[in-house]
């Protein structure tokens, strides 16, 4: 059931980005659909998605609780260099190998999530305790700090999603009341 409303997302999204560019030259053969319209670009990467999620898939559970630190340790430093690190060539050659290897990746955000997962998979992990909330939300706000130095709210808001995972894993809801109460009235005050 999961599955299946996940490819019907996935088609509903690639539909809407094929009808909002309609026209963009799709008739100029299939290299250019797949490199230079972003529908064709969206293919490939929903082509690369299901051979991804096959091999994360068996890779043992215990491999991503060892490693998630690690993970979550580097892609803060990669993000880190990418906004402090300016102006040396070490720094250039980072920021050249992250967009053009690495930026559908996410390196961030990808981090953030399997620390948070590996996090709230320990045993002792209790989301009520007060110590275990502070660190939980930490894991979202160390990347989410740094990515907004960019500035880079698009990606910023990918962390908002972690809040539906920690809901789901017992946070309190009074937080969510209360910071859907402050949003509600800052939109109200910008009418």
């Amino acid at each position: 059931m999961t599955f299946s409303l996940f490819l019907s997302l996935v088609g509903i999204g690639w539909l809407m980005i094929y009808t909002v560019g309609y026209g963009e030259h799709y008739k100029n053969g299939l290299n250019y659909f797949l490199t230079q319209t972003d529908v064709g670009k969206q293919t490939i990467w929903i082509g690369i998605c299901p051979i991804a999620f096959f091999f994360i898939f068996i890779i043992d559970r215990k491999f991503w609780q060892t490693f998630a630190y690690p993970v979550f340790g580097f892609s803060l430093c990669l993000v880190a260099v990418l906004i402090f690190g300016k102006g040396n060539k070490r720094s250039d050659l980072l920021v050249c190998v992250w967009w053009v290897l690495l930026p559908p990746l996410r390196i961030g955000q990808v981090g953030a999530c399997i620390a948070l997962a590996a996090y709230i998979n320990t045993y002792s992990t209790n989301l009520k305790q007060l110590r275990h909330q502070i660190s939980a939300v930490g894991f979202m706000v160390a990347p989410l700090a740094l990515i907004m130095l960019q500035p880079d709210a698009g990606s910023a808001l990918v962390f908002l999603s972690f809040f539906i995972l920690l809901f789901r894993e017992g946070f309190p809801a009074n937080y969510f009341i209360f910071g859907l109460s402050a949003i509600t009235l800052l939109l109200l005050g910008f009418l």
